[in-house]
């Protein structure tokens, strides 16, 4: 049985996902809930839970309030938000869950079935610090991207992203460093949480970082080459984008 621990301030929302959990999944309990990060900082500490549903917008504070008071975050985190673009971003960028509110009950169930299936709490408490990290650094270049692979998450500087290949419901990441990353995530999910960066699609199956690209050619067949060498193609319907992107980003 897994531990379960709610905040939210609006008492509605605490009811609605514990009657959620209730009715949908067996192996949780939910030992306790609060409306304030205070309230919510000792129950974390009398009840060490294995599971926390964390809501964002909290009134004048916010879930990262609470998480700053925390020594650590040896606990699965699932965050729950109405909206907030921009903290949404920094979660997907950093790998950790989320739930939109309404919350239906098969995300709920899907929420709680990849934490039980991939990583530990360890990975949590990693994944928080970067997006903390992510946060507070002005420089994007140096934003770190956290990237689920076979033996658990790799944290990559967005700068050291050469391009994505897709491979089926997989991606290929590729690095200037040569390095080569598989990840369970696919091209579309790379392709929106990067789309703010100098990312641009050229090719249902690519990704590229605009910022290695050595050559573009219009000929027939378009194709790109990056700074490793590599040679990619264009597909013809986005070459105009590629343009436009290239005029927007020199």
């Amino acid at each position: 049985m897994i531990n379960a621990i709610i905040v939210d301030d609006e008492q509605d929302s605490i009811d609605t996902l514990t009657a959620l959990v209730n009715t949908f999944l067996e192996d949780v309990e939910i030992v306790g809930t609060a409306t304030d990060i205070r309230t919510a900082y000792g129950l974390i500490k009398s009840h060490e839970p294995e599971l926390v549903f964390l809501d964002i917008e909290m009134g004048t504070d916010t879930g990262f309030d609470l998480l700053e008071l925390l020594e650590n975050t040896n606990f699965h985190l699932i965050f729950v938000t109405a909206h907030e673009k921009f903290a949404l971003r920094a979660i997907r960028f950093s790998a950790l869950d989320y739930l939109v509110k309404p919350v239906s009950p098969q995300e709920l169930k899907r929420s709680v079935a990849r934490l039980q299936h991939f990583g530990g709490p360890v990975d949590d408490v990693k994944k928080v610090k970067h997006m903390f990290t992510n946060l507070l650094t002005e420089n994007r270049g140096h934003h770190k991207l956290s990237i689920p692979t076979l033996d658990g998450f790799e944290f990559v500087k967005v700068s050291d992203i050469l391009y994505c290949k897709a491979d089926g419901s997989y991606s290929h990441i590729y690095l200037k460093n040569g390095e080569k990353l598989t990840t369970s995530k696919n091209l579309k999910y790379y392709s929106e949480i990067l789309s703010e960066y100098s990312f641009y699609r050229i090719h249902s199956a690519t990704l590229i970082n605009l910022m290695y690209l050595r050559k573009f050619s219009k000929s027939i067949g378009g194709y790109v080459i990056m700074e490793d060498g590599s040679e990619l193609s264009v597909s013809k319907n986005r070459k105009s984008g590629l343009l436009e992107a290239l005029s927007l980003n020199s």
